[in-house]
């Protein structure tokens, strides 16, 4: 079961999914339409809102990126799309973001929907080809590996162009304090990472 965690590469992770496994009976994707807000539901979220929806002996794999960037691609998805709401120095260092209806969100909040979820693997936006093979190739078998190969060639259609060099938006002390403003994140990062970024 692929859960798409926003901004981590999950439209390239969906389409190599399809690639991988088209043809097959088993592989079974959500119908796009009006209801496709639930492709970034958490497992939890899903089976309350879907009574058919059952996770039971499914292994699940989820995106996942390092905090700063996961933060700057938020912050400038919500600026380029209407109705361009800019976050502030302030917000971009405490991990905060704009929704698009205005309200504020926090990147702990978002990635503590994870929390206590039964998440088997993980598909690091970073390493995204080769954790692509390790997570499906014994799910999906030979297909994974061409499929990981036209990752890189996939235009997600929610790709901005900024800079992402991390010291051009942070120092050293504030990449601290954003770990530190996001400590749920900050230990989800150590385990899956191994560490968190230092300028």
């Amino acid at each position: 079961m692929w859960m798409h965690f926003p901004k981590t590469g999950g439209h390239a992770v969906a389409a190599a999914i399809r690639d991988a496994g088209r043809g097959r009976d088993d592989v079974v994707f959500d119908v796009p339409g009006a209801d496709d807000h639930r492709w970034h539901d958490s497992i939890e979220e899903r089976r309350l809102t879907e009574r058919s929806f059952d996770p039971k002996d499914k292994r699940v794999i989820s995106g996942i990126r390092r905090l700063p960037w996961w933060v700057l691609s938020r912050i400038h998805y919500e600026a380029a799309r209407p109705p361009h709401r800019c976050a502030t120095r302030e917000m971009l260092c405490r991990g905060q973001f704009y929704e698009r209806d205005g309200s504020v969100n926090h990147a702990d909040a978002q990635v503590g929907r994870l929390r206590g979820q039964a998440i088997h693997g993980w598909v690091r936006l970073e390493h995204l080809a080769d954790d692509f093979v390790d997570q499906f190739e014994g799910l999906l078998g030979p297909r994974v590996r061409s499929a990981a190969h036209k990752l890189k060639k996939v235009v997600n259609p929610t790709t901005l162009d900024y800079v992402k060099s991390l010291d051009f938006y942070f120092t050293a002390a504030e990449l601290e304090g954003l770990y530190a403003a996001n400590p749920t994140w900050a230990e989800m990062e150590v385990k899956i990472y191994g560490d968190v970024l230092r300028l």
